[in-house]
């Protein structure tokens, strides 16, 4: 793949659909939050359901690509822990660092990126890790959030109980019964999967404009590294070392690279986690990936 490819054939037309929402968004004063909720609660699980209930994956190499992706994960959030400790920040930084530079974006950009660069076959790969980042990024961002006050366990409960985390379990079970659903069920799920994509693009788009432009400061620089470099370096070595190659090596590596989470903003500012830190990290680190990101492209 030539530098040309990677800029036009895959990163641009995501940039397209981001720019658009940008553009876009304020002009047509669009609800982002009623979007986001949409994507969560609707598209995403019929996402889920569709690429993973008739995925021909084999339960070992789900498994060993759950294991790849968290150690990407794992890796990131020892680097924000080992900053804090150094610098002594408070427990609110630590857990907005830790949580932005492991939890990425698998859903707005990762997805699409992974199809565009690898092809639509790669897509019940990069489900099963947009599943994985994502519940493990809500378990540690809700629980992070909550350890202030409470327990974290409610967390688990919490992430375990979300939409995405319902679908994927019922289409596993969908999967490994062999059942056929009705031709209207499944049409019907698949138009709602195929919404995902642009919709979570607009919606990036829209956020980032909202979120103006962030500050420098010291944690940026700690999730930056975490983000950008670290996880998909540790992610990509533990897939090789678990004897993942081609696509599913390619689908770690391409998802643990991808920015923080826009999510991850939602849920700072609804638990009042640092929720400047934490845009301002999600802001800077998705405009610094449009640096990174064709470095990865290109090394794949």
């Amino acid at each position: 793949m030539s530098v040309a490819n990677v800029i036009f054939d895959v990163l641009a037309p995501v940039a397209v659909l981001v720019g658009l929402g940008a553009a876009l968004g304020p002009r047509l004063n669009v609800d982002i939050g009623g979007l986001s909720r949409l994507a969560y609660n609707v598209f995403g699980p019929a996402f889920i359901f569709a690429v993973l209930a008739g995925a021909d994956l084999d339960r070992g190499v789900v498994v060993r690509l759950v294991l790849a992706g968290l150690a990407g994960m794992a890796a990131a959030v020892a680097l924000a822990v080992l900053w804090s400790r150094i610098t002594g920040v408070g427990h609110e930084l630590t857990a907005a660092t830790a949580i932005t530079s492991s939890y990425g974006n698998v859903g707005n950009a990762g997805l699409a990126i992974v199809a565009f660069s690898l092809g639509e076959q790669a897509l019940p790969i990069a489900g099963v890790l947009m599943l994985t980042i994502n519940l493990t990024g809500l378990v540690l961002s809700v629980g992070l959030a909550e350890a202030r006050t409470r327990s974290p366990l409610p967390a688990l409960g919490r992430a375990l109980a979300t939409p995405m985390a319902v679908a994927g379990a019922i289409s596993l079970l969908v999967n490994l019964s062999g059942v056929d659903l009705p031709v209207v069920v499944d049409r019907s799920i698949g138009l709602l999967a195929d919404a995902l994509i642009p919709v979570m693009l607009l919606t990036l788009g829209m956020q980032l404009i909202k979120s103006g432009r962030p500050t420098w400061s010291g944690d940026l620089g700690v999730v930056l590294i975490a983000k950008l470099a670290l996880a998909p370096l540790v992610a990509g070595l533990a897939a090789s070392a678990l004897s993942l190659g081609g696509d599913f090596l390619d689908a770690v590596v391409i998802q643990s690279a991808m920015p923080p989470a826009v999510f991850a903003a939602v849920i700072a500012i609804e638990s009042d986690l640092a929720p400047d830190r934490v845009t301002a990290a999600v802001v800077l680190t998705t405009l610094v990936s449009a640096l990174t990101l064709p470095v990865v492209l290109l090394v794949l």
